[in-house]
């Protein structure tokens, strides 16, 4: 019973200093007594946590500001030390992986990569990522800052339990990296999918962020995409909603295998790993060829367009987004005109209800790193759901 207790009791203090944190974090300088009144925690009980936090150096003391105007009273404004901690962020890809580390300003110290032909197994991309994390940690200045290692893959992820499920160029696999880098490194890791990066980051800071029900389609390397309802992250039941990449699209001559084991999947054509498979242009090629005005490059590219367009008409018509944000480097090759010819099909092809969707255009993708390194901090200063009524 005893042992119930102290867990319990270790459980509250956490969340506590956590709502704590996140309100320091969130309103960049407030003072003990409004953290009180806005947690509802008694004055002594956020003394105490304020004073653990300044003992971390995770939290500073600013100046003495007025706490209402014209009321004479002074408060201590604090805020987050956020020079001072540091968060990596690692990007693997199907060619190369990278890494970086960033302060909690977003500001980079130090980036490393490494390319590859092809990974030979999940063991070797782990030493890969041993000899980045471990470059990386001899720039910062003290590790004892460092709060966690955030990963953004492109490829299947199980972002709950930090398991990889498909890697570009290893293909399907259940590994464990999550664990590993934390056993390794000891320090918190966090995994996810790089378009549902994206996507979070878009929805809080970028294009996304006045938009509630929206889409994330991203034509690059691979194909990946991203779903939000109500400002949610939709991962389904085995975090592979999303998999846009999939929609099978193309018939007969034009149904190219596909790695998942199917025939017609729009990855096999529309990604730029799938149009040197399967057509033998890499994707430079392609484009010079498009300008040229060849009758197959041209003939091939409006196959790509009409096939996207299906997919993203039964999008829309089955997820009925308010906005789609169109982004990576193969969509960005098929030209201006595409939007607009997307524009044209969902005018024809979806039910009037559903025809009023935005279609936005990303040209300049994030830094992935970036994006990875913001996972960590977000988990810094995340609470839970439930935690106000703990």
């Amino acid at each position: 019973m005893s042992s119930i207790k102290n867990t319990s009791h270790m459980l509250m203090k956490s969340l506590n200093q956590q709502k704590v944190l996140h309100l320091i974090h969130t309103e960049e300088a407030i003072s003990r007594v409004e953290l009180a009144q806005k947690t509802g925690l008694s004055q002594q009980t956020v003394t105490n946590i304020v004073n653990r936090l300044l003992e971390e150096e995770l939290v500073l003391e600013g100046k003495h500001v007025p706490l209402e105007a014209g009321s004479g009273r002074k408060r201590v404004a604090l805020s987050v030390n956020s020079g001072s901690h540091y968060a990596i962020g690692l990007e693997i890809a199907g060619k190369y992986s990278k890494g970086s580390v960033y302060n909690f300003r977003n500001e980079r110290l130090a980036a490393v990569e490494r390319k590859v032909e092809k990974y030979k197994d999940a063991d070797s991309m782990l030493q890969l990522l041993h000899e980045i994390i471990d470059e990386l940690l001899l720039h910062i200045p003290d590790l004892s800052k460092t709060k966690g290692i955030g990963v953004s893959v492109q490829g299947l992820v199980d972002s709950k339990e930090g398991i990889l499920l498909r890697v570009p160029g290893i293909g399907f696999l259940q590994y464990p990296l999550k664990s590993l880098l934390e056993e390794k490194y000891d320090m918190p890791v966090y995994l996810d999918n790089d378009v549902n990066l994206l996507a979070v980051h878009e929805n809080m800071h970028g294009r996304l962020s006045s938009s509630m029900n929206n889409i994330t389609l991203k034509f690059d390397y691979g194909i990946g995409g991203a779903i939000l309802a109500d400002k949610r992250l939709i991962s389904g039941s085995t975090f592979v909603a999303g998999e846009f990449g999939h929609y099978k699209a193309f018939t007969e001559a034009d149904a190219y295998q596909c790695l998942c084991g199917s025939k017609g999947c729009l990855t096999t054509l529309l990604s730029m790993s799938g149009l040197k498979l399967h057509t033998g242009y890499t994707l430079e090629q392609f484009i010079e060829s498009l300008q040229a005005g060849e009758k197959q490059a041209l003939a091939l590219h409006k196959k790509m367009v009409d096939a996207m367009s299906l997919g993203i008409c039964n999008l829309v018509t089955i997820l009925n987004p308010d906005c789609i944000l169109l982004t990576g480097r193969m969509f960005a090759a098929l030209g201006e005109e595409t939007i607009m010819i997307l524009r044209e099909k969902i005018a024809s092809n979806v039910p009037l209800t559903s025809r009023d969707v935005t279609l936005l255009q990303m040209e300049a993708l994030q830094d992935e790193t970036l994006l990875a390194a913001n996972l960590v901090i977000k988990h810094v200063f995340e609470i839970p759901s439930d935690a106000w009524s703990v």
